[in-house]
């Protein structure tokens, strides 16, 4: 309904030029994209949470945010013009930007809802035409993480959730207080007096209406379900702000929240008559039928010459096309005396074969062992349907029925994997994966229980342990005393559980029990070519470049191990005491991509913290042994990686606690592939676009190394 609905919305549009034609400046409905960055979309550091999806109704964009912190994404109307934008050569006194959007619904955190960041935002970004700082203005800011503009700065329309934006001043903003019943509540262009409440997972059109000269945006909020004009207002554009809008910003609060944003329009009045060209979108496949909406502007006849060859007109858009017969499909639009482009599809009206399932090995096991993963992927297929899976073991392990794209199987011995993908109006493909790669331990390092001579006798030196209360920086490993265990004090909870009694091992030193964290550093200064080997065949993040006269070896990161919890990437270049290298790459070489390793990762964020439970009785000294010999976290952070990956250590709050590295042996050795290219820590390094970039510096996002995609978190 996103897309019928807008013609009904987009009424507050031009209401005052009754007279003009109306010519689309920039006109994005997703429906002939590929992907977002064909739309414009980029982001800083989350540009593999962008997607185009597609439903009954036609694609969309959208923005998902994942177990992060505040991310952005932005889409530029000016994207792949240059220098120049849709408004040059344009005589405007008036235009208007429309869109429709959702908020997904922001999952709260039943055990800490206060850690939530409800503070999202969409906004309408213009450019700046000031020379310098005005007081109260950020320049570039407002589309960058977690950044927020003022109140009136660089946009001429901003939605932002009441908690987190204007934390400082906001009314319902208490520390560590429940606010999820003000999750949908959002200012209005920064203004706490104008605040509108919208319906969880609604869907709401934005029309803002740009007068250049009076430099006014008057903006409209439309409901689709209530087809109701929920707000009206105008904002006074700054004298430091253009009046001509540059994009879409759109930025999501913790944790996993998300963004759709559909029909996107920058229009404009012009003298006569226009016609717009109108978009054809593939909404249904069964089998060898085709089903197409066809969009175009209010007040345009659109003219369809169908693939058999027939021809019909309608004023009422969408206009609903359906066929079983191969040919070229031509639509196009009149208006008075104008008449648009020819928009020609070519429909091919035959099944179409699902693509076969992929399965990756997650994770591997001494002999034939493995953790496989079973996916389908939907995003080449038109319509994006949703695929089912089937598959079966030659020992007779079976799915039970059709099961989702994500399915485990944990195989136990040598054999075949059959798979089956499934969907509604598509033809079925089976595929089979070889189980036949017999596998063993080569090499295991743990750094997690490496002792001091060992650490000393490497070059590390300890410095002051780490047994603060303060919630700074690396201080959260004992700060929010993320490392305990508990033991039962045999009690029952309500559900039949056993209740238990919680110990820190290592906390602040106020907290009974808890111990201080032993540090030992290696300087960066002494990170040669050599030392990055130390563990080998594990490699550190040494790349190679240092500059041989930067005595001190600020041009490389430092190594920390964190005693009883791995091996740390220091954070910061050199002696510096600013965080200013934020990813470490490691990897392990002499493998080939027929080779296996696991990372097991321990973070400060206690979601990959191990936290056992001892039987009543347990002594709490006898336990706090056990936990000290045993803990590698509890295997939520996993990372099994083929031999030739490499793997980015993010700084201070992340440890590796063990390596694990598997060879092919046995009667799977013959299947090594020996004209791999090995790992080669000082491979370059390409973002998506093909740009190589500082392997020193890099951000998060997705990046490319040997060919392969690693991401940077």
């Amino acid at each position: 309904m996103r897309k019928f609905y807008l013609l009904f919305a987009a009424m507050f549009a031009f209401s005052v030029v009754a007279t003009a034609g109306v010519k689309n400046l920039f006109k994005q409905d997703f429906e002939t994209v590929a992907n977002p960055s064909d739309a414009g979309w980029s982001s800083p550091n989350l540009a593999g949470n962008m997607s185009i999806l597609s439903d009954e109704e036609g694609s969309m964009f959208q923005f998902t945010l994942g177990n992060n912190n505040n991310r952005n994404a932005v889409m530029d109307f000016n994207y792949g013009l240059g220098d120049a934008t849709i408004y040059d050569g344009q005589d405007l006194k008036n235009y208007s930007v429309t869109f429709t959007w959702c908020l997904k619904k922001n999952p709260q955190s039943t055990g800490n809802a206060a850690n939530v960041q409800y503070s999202s935002e969409i906004a309408v970004l213009t450019p700046s035409v000031a020379t310098s700082d005005v007081e109260g203005w950020k320049i570039t800011k407002s589309i960058n993480n977690g950044q927020y503009a003022a109140n009136d700065s660089l946009r001429l329309f901003a939605l932002t959730q009441l908690k987190g934006a204007y934390s400082e001043t906001n009314q319902y903003w208490t520390d560590n207080a429940d606010n999820s019943n003000f999750i949908y509540d959002f200012y209005i262009n920064g203004d706490q007096n104008k605040v509108i409440t919208l319906e969880e997972e609604g869907w709401y059109t934005i029309t803002i209406n740009v007068d250049t000269e009076a430099r006014t945006a008057d903006y409209e909020i439309f409901s689709l379900k209530d087809q109701d004009v929920l707000t009206t207002g105008t904002y006074n554009i700054p004298e430091y702000a253009s009046v001509y809008a540059k994009g879409i910003n759109v930025l999501l609060g913790r944790y996993n929240s998300a963004a759709q944003i559909d029909d996107v329009k920058v229009q404009a009045p012009v003298d006569g008559d226009f016609a717009n060209a109108p978009t054809v979108a593939l909404t249904g496949i069964d089998m060898n039928k085709r089903s197409y909406k066809i969009f175009f502007e209010d007040g345009e006849i659109l003219h369809i010459k169908k693939t058999d060859g027939s021809e019909d007109t309608s004023v009422v858009s969408p206009y609903d096309y359906e066929t079983e017969t191969s040919g070229t499909l031509e639509v196009w639009t009149e208006n008075g005396t104008a008449t648009s482009e020819r928009v020609v599809i070519d429909v091919v009206a035959e099944v179409i074969q699902l693509p076969a399932a992929t399965v990756d090995i997650t994770k591997v096991n001494a002999g034939y062992v493995k953790t496989l993963l079973i996916k389908a992927d939907n995003t080449s297929v038109p319509t994006q349907p949703a695929i089912t899976l089937t598959w079966e073991y030659s020992n007779g392990d079976k799915s039970d029925g059709e099961v989702a794209s994500g399915a485990i199987y944990e195989a136990k011995e040598k054999g075949t994997l059959t798979v089956t993908t499934h969907a509604y109006g598509f033809g079925e493909t089976t595929m089979t994966f070889e189980n036949n790669t017999e596998f063993a331990v080569d090499t295991s390092i743990d750094f997690q229980h490496m002792d001091e001579a060992t650490l000393t006798g490497k070059g590390f030196t300890e410095i002051d342990p780490l047994q603060s209360s303060e919630m700074k920086g690396e201080n959260n490993w004992t700060a929010r005393k993320r490392l305990w265990f508990g033991i039962e004090n045999g009690e029952v909870n309500a559900d039949g559980t056993a209740k238990y009694d919680t110990y820190v091992v290592y906390g602040p030193a106020e907290t009974e029990g808890a111990e201080a964290i032993r540090r030992f550093t290696f300087p960066a200064a002494n990170l040669n070519q050599e030392a990055s080997r130390m563990f080998a065949p594990f490699y550190t993040w040494y790349t190679g470049e240092a500059d041989p006269e930067v005595a001190d070896g600020s041009d490389v990161a430092g190594l920390k191990m964190n005693y009883g919890i791995g091996l740390i990437n220091i954070g910061c270049k050199g002696d510096g005491s600013s965080i200013n290298y934020p990813n470490g790459i490691v990897g392990i070489e002499g493998l080939t991509d027929n080779d296996y390793y696991i990372l097991y990762i321990v973070s400060d964020y206690g979601s990959s913290s191990a936290h056992p439970i001892y039987p009543v009785g347990t002594p709490a000294a006898d336990a706090r042994a056990m936990y000290k010999a045993g803990n590698i976290g509890d295997g939520t952070n996993v990372q099994v990686l083929r031999g030739t990956e490499t793997f980015s250590l993010y700084r201070i709050d992340t440890a590796i606690a063990r390596v694990d590295v598997f060879k092919a042996t046995g009667d799977g050795i013959q299947e090594v592939n020996t004209g791999l290219v090995v790992s080669d820590q000082n491979a370059p390094i390409y973002n998506l676009n093909g740009v190589q970039v500082n392997p020193k510096t890099l951000t998060r996002g997705v990046y490319v190394k040997q060919g392969k995609k690693f991401i940077v978190r």
